[in-house]
C-alpha cells in the first residue's frame, strides 16, 4: 500500500511550487521526500503526513503545529521550516532545508568507519543544549531528545553541524501533560521518571534526556536495557553507571561522568535546571581538557571528499534516513542494543619516538643556528670567525644562546688589526677607529635579528576581527548600507578555530552576508562560545 501511495505522490507539485522527486526515508508520523522548489530552483526536504492519519483532525493539527513550533525557532542547530499547508487532494505537508549527512544514531553505529572522541562527543553536546536551550526560551518542551533526533549535517566547508529535529511531541511548558488521554509518549531509552510517571513535566525532563543522548554517544549504549516496561522501571528506580565505567579506554574524565550522572538524576532539582548551565558545563571541561582529549580526536580518519551536488540524496536512503524530523519513534525497538562501547572511540595514534623528536628539534636549532650567523655577519670580518662555531654549537647543546655572545669578544681580538691596518697613514688615528668599531658589537651583539622576529608576527596582519571589519565594509558597499544602523553578529568559535556559529541580529540581505563575513573569517584556534560583535 505504502509503495502505491509513493507512486502517486512523487511527482505531484504541493501549493503549485513544491514538486516531490523521491522518497527518502520513512518516519513515525510521515514520510519524507526529496522536493524542488520551483520558485526559488533550490532542493528542499518535503514531510508529508501519513494517508492514514491525515484523516484525523487531531493528528492533522498535530503535525502542522510541529511545523509552526519549528519554523517559530531560529537557531542555526534547529532545522529550518520554509513552509507547510494541506492540499485538497488531502495531502499535510510541511516543507523544510535538505540537510546531507546522517543523524547521531547513524553515526554510532558507523563508529568502525568513522571514530569520534569524547572531545568530539562534547562538541555535538554543547550545540544540542544550544539548540534545546533555544527550545526551552520559546517556552516549548522538546519530549523527545534522542540520538536519531539530532543529525549531524555537512557543511559546504566541510565541516558538520548538529542539527535538532522532530517536534511532533514538543509542547508549550505550561500545558506539559503528555496527552489529554494519559497515553504516555515519548522513546523510553531517553525518557525522565517523571515523563513515564505521565506527570507534569518542564524543562528539566528535556535534561534528563539529554543525559541519555551524551551517555550513549560517549559509551555507545544507553544507560538501561531490556524490555521497555523494564527500562522505565530502572530509569525511575536504578541508579545509572558512570559512563567510564562501561568505557575505560574511552579516556571519560571523572569531571564529565560527573556532568552525565548530575543530568541524569531521578530528582528534578538535583539535575542542572537550565540547558544553559549544561553547555557552560561542559564548555568549562573542553576548556581545562581539551589538551588531553585532542589527541584521541587527532586519531580520526580524513574527511570523505564532499560534492557541491545534491542530486544523490534521495538515492541512497539508507545514509539519509533521517534528512528530516521524521522518525521520532522509529528508533525505538533498536535503543540499547550496542555492545562494543569502547570501539566507538578512536585509540591515540602511537606517538613517534623521543630520540627522533629530539634530533628533529636539534637539525632545526642547527639550522637556526646557521641562519642567525649568516645575518649578523653582513661585515666581512665576523664570517671567518663565525663560521666554524654553527657545526659545534648545535650538536653540542640546543636551548644554548651564548653562541653569538661567544662571538662577541672574539671579533674585538683578531678581526679588529685586520680592519685598521687599511688606514694605517695617520698614527693616532687607529685608536679612534678602535672606538668606532665598538659601538658596532652591540648592535650586532644583543640580538636585534630575534627583535625583528618578534615585531613581525604573522597573527598581527591577520587579525580576524580587521578581516571580519575589511568584509563587512565590502558587504555594507555592496547593499548600500554604508554609514547605516549596526548589526550584531553572535558567533562561536571551535577548538580548529573555524567559525561554527554565526547569526545576525537582523536577518536581512544585509545581516546574512554579515554573519557570513565572519563565518568565512578563521580565528585563534582556541574554543569560543557566545562572543559578539558589532558591524
Amino acid at each position: 500500500m505504502v509503495p502505491d501511495r509513493d507512486a502517486q505522490v512523487i511527482g505531484t507539485v504541493l501549493e503549485n511550487r513544491y514538486r516531490v522527486l523521491g522518497l527518502l526515508g520513512r518516519g513515525g508520523m510521515g514520510d519524507v521526500y526529496l522536493g524542488e522548489d520551483m520558485r526559488l530552483r533550490r532542493r528542499c526536504a518535503l514531510k508529508l503526513l501519513h494517508a492514514r492519519l491525515a484523516e484525523d483532525r487531531t493528528s492533522v493539527e498535530r503535525f502542522l503545529r510541529e511545523a509552526q513550533m519549528i519554523a517559530s525557532l531560529d537557531h542555526p542547530n534547529i532545522v529550518d521550516i520554509y513552509s507547510f499547508g494541506e492540499e485538497p487532494s488531502g495531502l499535510v505537508f510541511f516543507a523544510m532545508e535538505l540537510l546531507q549527512g546522517e543523524d547521531l544514531d547513524a553515526r554510532l553505529r558507523r563508529r568502525a568507519e568513522h571514530p569520534f572522541s569524547p572531545h568530539d562527543a562534547c562538541v555535538w553536546a554543547i550545540q544540542i543544549a544550544h539548540a534545546v536551550a533555544c527550545v526551552h526560551d520559546s517556552g516549548l518542551i522538546h519530549r523527545d531528545l534522542k540520538v536519531s533526533n539530532v543529525f549531524l549535517a555537512r557543511r559546504r566547508d566541510g565541516g558538520e553541524i548538529c542539527k535538532l529535529l522532530d517536534f511532533g511531541i514538543a509542547r508549550a511548558e505550561d500545558n506539559s501533560e503528555l496527552t489529554e488521554t494519559g497515553v504516555t509518549l515519548g522513546t523510553p531509552s531517553y525518557m525522565s521518571p517523571e515523563q513515564i510517571r505521565n506527570a507534569n513535566l518542564d524543562r528539566r525532563s528535556d535534561i534528563y534526556s539529554f543525559g541519555v543522548v551524551l551517555f550513549k554517544l560517549l559509551t555507545g549504549r544507553v544507560p538501561f536495557t531490556g524490555e521497555p516496561i523494564q527500562v522505565a522501571m530502572q530509569h525511575c528506580e536504578a541508579l545509572p553507571p558512570a559512563p567510564s565505567s562501561l568505557a575505560p579506554a574511552a579516556g571519560i574524565s571523572p569531571a564529565l561522568d560527573a556532568i552525565v550522572l548530575k543530568a541524569m538524576a531521578k530528582k528534578p532539582g538535583d539535575r542542572f535546571q537550565s540547558m544553559q548551565e549544561v553547555g557552560q558545563a561542559l564548555t568549562d571541561l573542553l576548556q581545562r581538557e581539551a589538551p588531553a582529549l585532542a589527541p584521541v580526536a587527532a586519531a580520526r580518519p580524513p574527511r570523505e571528499p564532499q560534492t557541491p551536488t545534491l542530486q544523490p540524496a534521495y538515492t541512497d536512503s539508507s545514509r539519509r534516513e533521517a534528512v528530516t524530523a521524521a522518525s521520532h519513534d522509529a528508533a525505538t525497538p533498536g535503543e540499547g542494543t550496542q555492545t562494543s562501547p569502547t570501539a566507538v572511540f578512536a585509540p591515540p595514534q602511537p606517538r613517534r619516538s623521543r630520540p627522533s623528536l629530539a634530533l628533529a628539534g636539534a637539525g632545526l636549532l642547527g639550522a637556526a643556528a646557521v641562519a642567525l650567523a649568516l645575518t649578523r655577519g653582513d661585515a666581512p670580518p665576523p664570517p671567518p670567525v663565525t663560521a666554524p662555531p654553527p657545526p659545534v654549537a648545535a650538536p653540542a647543546a640546543s636551548p644554548e644562546t651564548p653562541s653569538p655572545a661567544k662571538a662577541e669578544p672574539r671579533p674585538p681580538a683578531e678581526p679588529r688589526p685586520e680592519l685598521d691596518p687599511p688606514p694605517p697613514e695617520p698614527a693616532p688615528e687607529p685608536p679612534p677607529a678602535d672606538e668606532a668599531l665598538p659601538p658596532l658589537e652591540p648592535e650586532v651583539a644583543p640580538p636585534p635579528a630575534v627583535e625583528k622576529k618578534k615585531a613581525v608576527k604573522p597573527a598581527a596582519p591577520l587579525d580576524p576581527l580587521k578581516q571580519v571589519e575589511r568584509k563587512a565594509q565590502k558587504c555594507r558597499k555592496a547593499h548600500g548600507a554604508v554609514g547605516g544602523p549596526k548589526i550584531v553578529i553572535d558567533y562561536a568559535v571551535g577548538l580548529d578555530g573555524k567559525v561554527t556559529r554565526s547569526v545576525p541580529s537582523v536577518h536581512d540581505a544585509l545581516g546574512k552576508c554579515l554573519a557570513e563575513a565572519v563565518l568565512s573569517t578563521p580565528f585563534e584556534p582556541k574554543l569560543a562560545l557566545g562572543r559578539k560583535v558589532s558591524l
